[in-house]
Formats: C-alpha cells, sequence, structure tokens
C-alpha cells in the first residue's frame, strides 16, 4: 500500500502518518513544501509502482491533490498522471476528490468537500464548537478509514460502512459523511 500525502504543517498532517504506524507494508510519502523540485518523479513513480492500494490525502479542488504550498496552484495528483494509475483500490481523501473522480472517471473511493477547520464549517453555514472538535472528528474518520483497510473491506462497502458509524448529533461530520463517494 502507497500513501501519499501533503504536508501543510497542520492537524490532518500530523495525525496521518500516526494513523498508519504498525501497519506492515505501507509506503508512506510525505510531500512537503521544501520538495517543489523533485516531488513530481517521486509521486509519479509511487503511483506507478503500486499495484494493489493507494491513497490520495490532504488538501484538494475538483482537479486534483494540492501540493502543499497551495498558493502556486500545483498538483500533485492531476488529470495528467492519472494514466498511472494501476492500483485495485484507489482512495482520495482531500476536499472535492470526488469531483474528481467523477470528471476523470477514477474508480475508487472519494470524500466530497471535507471541512477541516472552523472557517469552512462557517463558509458552508455548517455549526461547529471548536477546531478540536473538527480535529476529533478528522482522527476519528481516518481510524475508521484504517479499520477498513485493515480488515480488507472493499471499498464498495465503505460508505455503507462509514455512514452506520456517523455521529449524527455532530453537525461537521454528518457533513463530510454525507460527500462519501464510491465510484465503480
Amino acid at each position: 500500500m502507497t500513501i501519499i500525502a501533503t504536508n501543510y504543517n497542520d492537524v490532518e498532517s500530523f495525525v496521518t502518518p500516526t494513523l498508519w504506524k504498525g501497519m506492515t507494508n505501507i509506503k508512506l510519502i510525505q510531500i512537503t513544501d521544501y520538495m517543489i523540485d523533485t516531488y513530481e518523479e517521486i509521486v509519479d513513480n509511487a503511483i506507478s509502482e503500486e499495484d494493489d492500494t493507494i491513497i490520495f490525502i490532504g488538501h484538494g479542488t475538483p482537479h486534483g491533490l494540492l501540493f502543499p504550498n497551495s498558493h502556486t496552484g500545483i498538483y500533485v495528483f492531476h488529470e495528467n498522471n492519472i494514466h498511472l494509475l494501476h492500483a485495485k483500490n484507489v482512495i482520495g481523501i482531500w476536499c472535492h476528490a470526488s469531483s474528481f473522480a467523477e470528471t476523470y472517471n477514477v474508480k475508487g473511493f472519494f470524500t466530497s468537500m471535507f471541512i477541516s477547520n472552523v472557517d469552512e464549517a462557517y463558509d458552508y453555514c455548517v455549526p461547529t464548537n471548536s477546531q478540536k472538535d473538527i480535529d476529533s472528528m478528522h482522527r476519528t474518520f481516518l481510524q475508521r478509514v484504517r479499520y477498513l483497510i485493515e480488515n480488507n473491506i472493499p471499498l464498495d462497502k465503505w460508505t455503507m460502512f462509514l455512514g452506520s458509524k456517523m455521529n449524527i448529533d455532530d453537525a461537521v461530520e454528518m457533513f463530510n459523511y454525507q460527500g462519501l463517494y464510491y465510484n465503480e
């Protein structure tokens, strides 16, 4: 399994590596803003070498997974490197990953708009108590994703499983989980 994570030095970036700790056969590639000259070859090689499960995680748009310094407008995973994919399982965890998957017909499991901070909650009129609550929800989501991977649950079952675990009293979690998407 390969995990390609864009590191924005935010809570999400710090949580991601710890959630995969102890799992065997994982290749974790963290893209930082210092890798501006090398990231493309690293990512493209990782995509083309993985034939089982590949996870893309970080911040993004319907155009793909953004490079950590989003002001550059550079994408790490985008329409020009989709052709390198041949993994059986593709998982995209970034804002609007589902739109990307639908537009470019990428098969797998994807998130839609995924609130990761209080500003986004405000922008989408989703009530929240604090950033701490959002961070906790995000950790719980990733722990559930790890559970699904460790237990070899097929991607087409993920949306139903995660929906059954959703805390209906948490508006942010409701918003995030309702946008989960499986593309056959």
